[in-house]
């Protein structure tokens, strides 16, 4: 049976973000549950090896890197061919060496959108996913998005949403309405989050001295955001943290977070929010992100590109006229039994045990066809 078998992570160890914090998650509460896990991290993996040793894993934990990488990872392909191959975002190298390495059991989780500049690389590669691969999306809009590029057959596609780790510590109480208004963004900072939208925010408030504006994480578009903020006339207003190690700190310094994502294809940063007693404001869109946003109270959302309007969101709290307590109290029960990782893996649970009825079936065909 599935519950039996082991499984193999196999995840990159760059752009770091929310891939390489949750599968470590997910692997943590697998081996709760009893299984046998390893995980493989493509690349040097330091970040993503201090994650997993954080979460007691550091001993099932390994990476590859070098001009040996495509080796070392086929051998332990063919080592581990009893095992579930779960991937995340693998490379295409890697997607190519799973099909070849012949295994009938590979997971295929989709936490992205599909990329529409096709190299003939990565349209073999997305050939050889839906014909070897089970796929899992982190939201229905992914789903969709990997269904109608060819990359999945939608028989072989399931949607398991993303879950965070309980946080047991209490939120903060709220705001002192008293008290000046921060407004965060928290991720990797680079267009598609909607770094450059963040600061068009900070920009339409600057001259407010209620508010207060910081950027937690870096990313490839960090200088050109300092920049940005200089070409504002806002650099003295807004305050570039960078990476931070205690990110549970970052966010007792908010008291909301702009997530103006221009297609989210999850966003595990609102429920996170959540968790820390933060309401959000992002764009409406066609979007993962705008789907979890959606059942979420305290979750305000305005028309993409709609600065002026998330400007007056703004403007309400900080005047104490518009208040999130009860709405995040709500939405903390609804992470809880929804978001939780303990859900999460009983979905991919689940996924596990139909591919592993899918070999059943097929090995009883041709037990029967013999026998005829």
């Amino acid at each position: 049976m599935s519950s039996n078998r082991p499984i193999l992570h196999i995840v990159p160890s760059e752009p770091w973000g929310g891939i390489q914090a949750l599968v470590p998650m997910l692997a943590r509460e697998q081996v709760a549950q009893g299984r046998q896990v390893t995980l493989l991290c493509l690349g040097r993996g330091e970040r993503v090896r201090t994650v997993a040793t954080q979460y007691g894993l550091g001993a099932v934990t390994r990476s590859i890197s070098g001009p040996l990488a495509p080796l070392r990872l086929m051998l332990t392909l063919l080592a581990t061919r009893n095992a579930i191959i779960h991937t995340h975002c693998e490379p295409i190298w890697t997607a190519g060496l799973i099909a070849l390495s012949g295994t009938s059991r590979w997971i295929e989780h989709a936490h992205v959108y599909p990329d529409d500049d096709l190299t003939w690389k990565k349209r073999l590669s997305r050939r050889l996913q839906r014909l070897a691969a089970h796929h899992i999306a982190i939201s229905h809009s992914i789903g969709r998005a990997v269904i109608a590029t060819g990359i999945a057959r939608p028989d072989a596609l399931a949607v398991v949403y993303n879950g965070v780790a309980d946080d047991t510590r209490a939120a903060p109480s709220g705001r002192s309405a008293a008290g000046p208004l921060t407004v965060g963004f928290v991720g990797r900072v680079v267009a598609e989050k909607g770094i450059f939208d963040f600061l068009e925010l900070a920009a339409a408030l600057a001259s407010d001295s209620r508010m207060t504006f910081a950027v937690y994480g870096d990313g490839s578009d960090l200088a050109e955001a300092r920049a940005r903020a200089a070409a504002l006339g806002i650099a003295d207003r807004v305050v570039f943290h960078g990476y931070v190690e205690d990110i549970a700190a970052a966010w007792d310094t908010l008291d909301l977070v702009a997530i103006f994502s221009h297609r989210e294809p999850f966003g595990l940063v609102f429920l996170e929010a959540v968790q820390r007693g933060v309401p959000s404001i992002s764009y409406a869109n066609n979007s993962g992100g705008s789907e979890v946003a959606a059942v979420l109270r305290s979750a305000y959302r305005v028309q993409a590109g709609d600065i002026a309007a998330a400007a007056n969101i703004v403007r309400d709290l900080a005047e104490a006229s518009v208040t999130a307590t009860a709405s995040l109290a709500l939405d903390r029960a609804t992470v809880a039994t929804r978001f939780d990782i303990a859900t999460m893996a009983r979905g991919v649970d689940a996924v596990y045990r139909r591919l592993e009825q899918t070999h059943q079936a097929a090995d009883a065909a041709v037990t029967s066809g013999a026998s005829q």
